[in-house]
């Protein structure tokens, strides 16, 4: 882009005549004219829709203004506010362009089944589909905390992947956001007439699961050195699609195995930091859906590769869900994924309530994905601080109103010893004359992964590359970060984070014989960082 001269005695002149105006400026200026733009809108809602609209314009523009305001983007592009977009979709979502061009979205219905393969091979790419590097794919079933939003899920798959491209340096004209529109059991959507997605009901999870398999298959086939990320399947789905697919191609849920392994970096720090050996944490999880059982289940086999045995590991854990403690002896029965971490003691007892079962475990941490904002109340909270010099809790369920506390009642109730995480951003507290930062235990594992997968090239994701993400991101924080107490690095650094996490990634892929580039293997460390910094995407040295 042409910009505006200078004469010798210091006037301007202004492009020549033209489509744009004379002193639109340089990259840095349209830059700055969009945040200066961006803040002038009052309205989320509106801030969101301003951004998508910039994304589609110039995504070049659009990344660089995110990277260079990572904290005051990141909630309008993701959580929180992505969730608003997700539930107003069909009142967002554009008109289709006027001329075709390559799809930058991918929806797939029910009723494409008999011609998955031919919609896939012919869709029409910003790259060739061999350079394609990774999709986000869910069926909106499970939208963060508020249920089933059907197609509006394919807000969240294109706002994970803005931050790959974002926090991670992934190429965006290699990344594809993917809805498969299995229906809705949403009754508003399905009584809206504006609704733009399929108004019937949700396909049985049977059904659902042949529909993936068939995606999967032709996907690959396709694209075969895409990543695929699942995200935001409901959990009867979630596990076996995961199960089915996992050992066969290069795919993650970041629900189970993502925010698993960026919790457990958090909760590494704070395990150092709580005075209690690791064989005596107490870990109580209220809430056994997808992402509490992925969770629970990622940090216990961090204990295993710590030294004890998966019995010993697995007594440190108790589950919470709407009936109460979770146990082999409650009565009904359990969903498959819940059986691994029930209590199996025989005379377990039958406690309904969540203070109950706070005040029998005596937990060291109290950790939420129950997606029911206000659970952990002030009693809670005070009995936290009561057992424990350090208590440790996090309120991961999103969007804000669903977190089961926030960080200003956390400090408050617990004197301000609490290490907290959160799922949403909460602001820095001021407590007896001291800042309290919170931490926020999302999007970092994530960007770089899908990072360091896509350029190891590797063939599966096991789940030690999961674990060694979660490593990585537990040891890089800064002696600044370490000084304030922070359980997560600053969300400034998160393109450094990302390399650090693609680092340790590639060297797991590597020791499990998953990595197709093979070549990787000859570079020291030193040569690896500077490869992955090589390839990453930089906008501002992009054409705009």
């Amino acid at each position: 882009m042409s910009t505006a001269t200078i004469k010798s005695n210091g006037v301007s002149t202004g492009t020549p005549g033209g489509v744009t105006p004379s002193h639109l400026g340089s990259n840095e200026m349209l830059v700055e004219r969009a945040l200066a733009r961006l803040r002038s809108i009052p309205g989320d809602l509106e801030k969101y829709t301003f951004l998508a609209a910039l994304k589609d314009r110039n995504e070049t523009i659009f990344y660089a203004l995110v990277g260079g305001n990572m904290r005051e983007c990141t909630p309008l592009i993701y959580t929180p506010v992505i969730g608003l977009a997700c539930q107003n979709w069909s009142l967002i979502h554009p008109p289709p362009a006027a001329t075709e061009k390559p799809a930058s979205a991918l929806y797939l219905s029910a009723s494409d089944l008999p011609n998955l393969a031919n919609i896939i091979k012919n869709l029409k790419t910003r790259v060739p589909k061999e350079e394609m590097e990774i999709c986000v794919v869910t069926d909106g079933s499970r939208v963060l905390g508020l249920g089933d939003l059907g197609v509006g899920g394919m807000g969240i798959s294109m706002g994970k992947l803005s931050l790959y491209v974002a926090a991670g340096g992934v190429n965006p004209k290699a990344t594809l956001p993917i809805v498969l529109d299995l229906g809705t059991d949403n009754e508003r959507l399905l009584a809206d007439p504006l609704y733009v997605g399929l108004r019937q009901r949700r396909m049985a999870d049977k059904e659902a699961e042949e529909f993936v398999s068939v995606f999967m298959k032709e996907m690959h086939a396709n694209f075969p050195n895409m990543i695929v990320q699942f995200e935001d399947f409901h959990t009867t789905l979630a596990f076996p699609v995961l199960a089915a697919h996992r050992d066969v191609y290069p795919c993650f849920n970041d629900d189970i195995q993502g925010t698993g392994a960026v919790v457990l970096a958090g909760a590494i720090r704070a395990f150092s930091q709580n005075g209690k050996a690791l064989k005596d944490q107490r870990i109580l999880f209220f809430g056994a859906g997808s992402s509490g059982v992925g969770v629970a289940e990622t940090i216990c086999r961090y204990f295993e590769l710590q030294g004890l045995s998966q019995e010993e590991a697995k007594k440190m854990f108790w589950l919470v869900d709407s009936k109460g403690l979770v146990s082999h002896n409650r009565g009904d029965q359990l969903p498959e994924h819940k059986v691994f971490l029930a209590r199996a003691e025989p005379d377990a007892p039958i406690l309904k309530t969540l203070l109950e079962v706070v005040h029998h475990v005596r937990p060291t941490a109290l950790l939420g994905l129950s997606t029911v904002g206000g659970t952990f109340t002030k009693e809670i909270l005070e009995f936290m601080a009561k057992i424990n010099e350090k208590p440790i809790v996090f309120a991961l369920s999103n969007p804000v109103a669903q977190a089961e506390c926030t960080f200003e009642e956390a400090v408050q109730a617990t004197d301000g010893k609490v290490m907290y995480a959160s799922g949403s951003p909460f602001d820095p507290v001021v407590y007896k004359d001291k800042l309290r930062e919170p931490g926020q235990g999302n999007n970092y594992i994530f960007p770089g992964l899908g990072l360091g997968a896509i350029l190891a090239k590797v063939t599966t994701i096991p789940e030690e590359m999961v674990h060694a993400s979660a490593q990585a991101l537990a040891t890089c924080l800064t002696s600044d970060e370490a000084s304030r107490n922070l359980l997560y690095p600053d969300v400034t650094r998160i393109r450094d984070v990302s390399i650090g996490i693609a680092i340790g990634v590639i060297r797991s892929a590597q020791k499990l014989g998953v990595d197709g580039n093979v070549h990787l293997r000859t570079l020291d460390d030193a040569q690896l960082e500077k490869f992955v910094r090589d390839q990453m995407y930089h906008p501002l040295l992009v054409k705009a």
